[in-house]
């Protein structure tokens, strides 16, 4: 037999295996280029080594995020072995119905991870370059022509986060722009009015001003709104139905989950903070979805269906975001290193009433988003990501061979990182 008809038969005989295994190959514009072949038994090791998710560990996580002030909390996990969802508690506090795993939510700053596809979607398409400064594209509009496009979706640029001031008092600072329409350019002059945290590119410090500079990026290059461009470019292509960007509608249509905003006062009623136009964020948070959606997503991302090659190993190279080296950030992306050491991608998510995670790992085959409707409880959004812990890691060992083999600390073992302000 030939050599060549001896590499079809080896290439056909792996695919085969693949396939049998439940792997598909990558879709969309920009497939994951394809790895060098390997043995079918190689295969199914790996699939073998991937521990089985721990769904009693995710509700007991869920419940924990009840028993610290959330009404419900939800979560959906994908992975080899299939989808798993638990759901606790309710997604509407005065009619009592249950809480919905196909329900949308407000997704808050995650977000951020789509406006950054977008904008890296138009890197790979020539229309702008990571480095170059953010005012040879908006001329005059930042005080210094230092801060690049890369300081922006890694928060480096030292814009200040005009949040802190208009959430200082949470409820009243809420009911304030509930309703309120902003302009990119008045958000980012609450920005430049606060003095800057830091030089560009000298260390990390996060701001929604940067992704609001990010939206006004987009709309300038595409000539069109943001959401045309969420639309375009990832809703559609990704048949992400549950997904939508309705600024400044203040209305979440179909099944939809209610969230309830804390008091800083002890004591004092949640706050149903369900409509709203969101303005005050728009590019940096301003999304609705699904558990499903989110997963598919997060896994499109990491499978390399949205960018390119280079630009998907631009976005997930991240530094430290802490002294302990288990919270990083990359381009518009966290990545969380777990206690059993595997590495999740994806983002946080805070906006009034809901608190949400949606991490995938880095080869796209495990995702799992979660959602606890309530916010400015920051015990909650702690308690909630011990989803990604169960999840990603499965069980934990028993006392015996803990006590052999000491485990990491889990990423409950400190408190959630903050998308906006928070006094509980």
């Amino acid at each position: 037999m030939p050599l060549s008809s001896h590499r079809r038969l080896a290439v056909s005989t792996t695919l085969v295996a693949a396939l049998a295994a439940g792997l598909t190959p990558a879709a969309g514009a920009f497939a994951a280029s394809p790895a060098a072949a390997s043995p079918a038994a190689s295969v199914r090791s790996a699939a073998a080594a991937v521990p089985a998710p721990d769904m009693e560990g995710v509700l007991a996580a869920l419940n924990s995020a009840m028993a610290n002030g959330a009404p419900g909390a939800m979560a959906r996990y994908t992975g080899p072995g299939g989808v798993q969802s638990r759901t606790v508690g309710v997604q509407d506090r005065v009619s009592g119905a249950p809480m919905d795993i196909h329900a949308r939510f407000r997704i808050g700053s995650v977000s951020k991870t789509f406006s950054s596809v977008v904008l890296l979607q138009l890197v790979d398409e020539g229309k702008l370059e990571l480095d170059a400064s953010v005012n040879d594209y908006l001329p005059g509009l930042l005080p210094d022509d230092r801060i690049t496009v890369r300081h922006l979706l890694t928060h480096r640029s030292g814009l200040s986060d005009y949040t802190d001031a208009m959430f200082n008092d949470t409820v009243p600072g809420f009911e304030a722009v509930r309703n309120r329409v902003f302009s990119f350019q008045e958000l980012l002059d609450l920005s430049l009015s606060e003095p800057r945290t830091t030089e560009p590119g000298v260390s990390y410090k996060y701001s929604n001003a940067n992704f609001v500079v990010v939206g006004m990026l987009i709309e300038k290059l595409t000539g069109r709104p943001v959401s045309d461009a969420y639309e375009r470019r990832i809703f559609k292509p990704l048949k992400l139905g549950k997904t939508s960007y309705v600024h400044p509608d203040t209305r979440i249509k179909g099944l939809h989950v209610r969230g309830y905003l804390h008091p800083d006062a002890a004591g004092d009623p949640l706050v149903d903070s369900t409509e709203q136009t969101v303005s005050w964020a728009q590019s940096a948070g301003a999304v609705i979805s699904s558990p499903a959606d989110l997963n598919t997503f997060t896994s499109a991302l990491m499978r390399g269906r949205l960018l390119s090659p280079a630009m998907t190993e631009a976005m997930t190279t991240v530094t430290p975001t802490d002294t302990a080296n288990t919270r990083f950030y990359g381009l518009g992306l966290r990545r969380y290193d777990l206690s059993c050491g595997t590495q999740v991608f994806g983002h946080t998510g805070t906006v009034q009433g809901f608190y949400t995670y949606t991490f995938a790992t880095r080869d796209g085959r495990r995702a799992l988003s979660a959602m606890a409707n309530t916010s400015n409880h920051g015990a909650a959004n702690t308690a909630l990501g011990g989803t990604l812990e169960a999840a990603f890691c499965g069980k934990k060992p028993a006392a015996s061979a803990r006590s052999a083999a000491p485990i990491a600390p889990d990423l409950t073992s400190r408190p959630a990182e903050r998308d906006l302000p928070e006094r509980h």
